[in-house]
């Protein structure tokens, strides 16, 4: 399978593509019983892909309807999101500020290298100040000029984040090949999960958690979930017969980033039988915790589940670096 690409931002176009990204259905041995099909939006485009061109969009046209010429965000030196924004930035006609965690360092992240070649200008600043990256100030904090700017919070983690993960899954909800009985996904924020189950509506919306992030995650799943249902302009039809969202806890592997040998060998063989590439700090834990719920009969018998793919194959490269 051959990724697409995104050639004009607006609404219909990326519409267009998010519905003729391919299902996949798993031919293996790791989950038996079990109906498992892959939505691949590792696909939707070889750069700009997974969840966070969903998270973008929104904020994209947004950016371009208010007049801005800018777009400033902010990550670590692995960040998808940051990946992500410099090459929609230098496809969609912006200039890009990253704001990266840390000191720079001597040799820059391959992530880092590519949003320079994108055209993005980085930042660097303490971690102290990263802190609060979360405030409403931070960047007039930080001496950046947003009279013709547009500030995207981390992961692109706000409402016009969370409308596009919702586009997602009324995506999935009209073009699913099947009735499915549940739709799983990796979980770093509580964004994607909220966003999905609300625009999918009639099934339940699994997420797997990929570092140890306490209650925060639940914590955000009822916030977002709020705020889009507190949105009376996304699909009011919607309000009423929307599933709850679950996460599960227990496939982190370690924290952040870990990737130990059995997950190693796990992917290695799913990658072996399927063809389809993982990654380890997402996909891989989420297919992991699947074939592990199936193998312990938590899941039914017969069941149709749908994982999906949420791109980020980029961040290999700073995984065989670390290792």
């Amino acid at each position: 399978m051959q990724p697409r690409y995104l050639t004009s931002l607006n609404l219909e176009t990326f519409t267009k593509a998010a519905r003729a990204v391919p299902y996949q259905r798993i031919d293996s041995d790791l989950f038996p019983g079990v109906e498992v099909w892959i939505r691949r939006d590792d696909l939707l485009d070889p750069i700009i892909s997974g969840n966070k061109a969903y998270k973008l969009l929104y904020n994209l046209i947004e950016a371009r309807e208010q007049g801005a010429d800018t777009l400033i965000t902010c990550g670590g030196a692995w960040s998808n999101h940051i990946h992500a924004t410099a090459a929609a930035g230098a496809r969609f006609g912006f200039k890009t500020v990253g704001i990266i965690r840390g000191e720079r360092p001597p040799v820059l992240s391959s992530t880092l290298q590519d949003a320079e070649r994108f055209g993005m200008r980085l930042k660097f600043i303490t971690r102290e100040q990263y802190r609060q990256r979360n405030e409403p100030e931070f960047p007039q904090a930080l001496g950046m000029d947003l009279s013709s700017a547009a500030y995207i919070p981390e992961g692109g983690a706000n409402l016009a984040g969370a409308r596009g993960a919702q586009l997602l899954g009324e995506t999935i909800e009209t073009t699913a090949p099947i009735r499915f009985h549940q739709l799983w996904l990796a979980c770093g924020t509580g964004l994607t999960l909220a966003g999905v189950q609300h625009g999918v509506g009639r099934f339940p919306v699994i997420g797997v958690e990929i570092l140890k992030a306490g209650d925060s995650i639940e914590c955000d799943v009822q916030r977002w979930m709020r705020m889009l249902n507190a949105d009376c302009e996304l699909h009011p039809s919607q309000a009423g017969h929307t599933a709850v969202p679950r996460l599960k806890k227990e496939y982190h592997c370690g924290g952040y980033a870990r990737y130990p040998r059995y997950l190693c060998e796990f992917s290695q063989s799913l990658e072996r039988q399927t063809g389809i590439p993982l990654e380890p700090v997402y996909t891989a834990k989420l297919l992991y915790g699947l074939h592990r719920e199936v193998m312990g009969g938590r899941i039914p018998h017969g069941s149709r589940v749908l994982a999906l793919h949420s791109g980020g194959l980029q961040g290999w490269r700073g995984f065989q670096r670390q290792n």
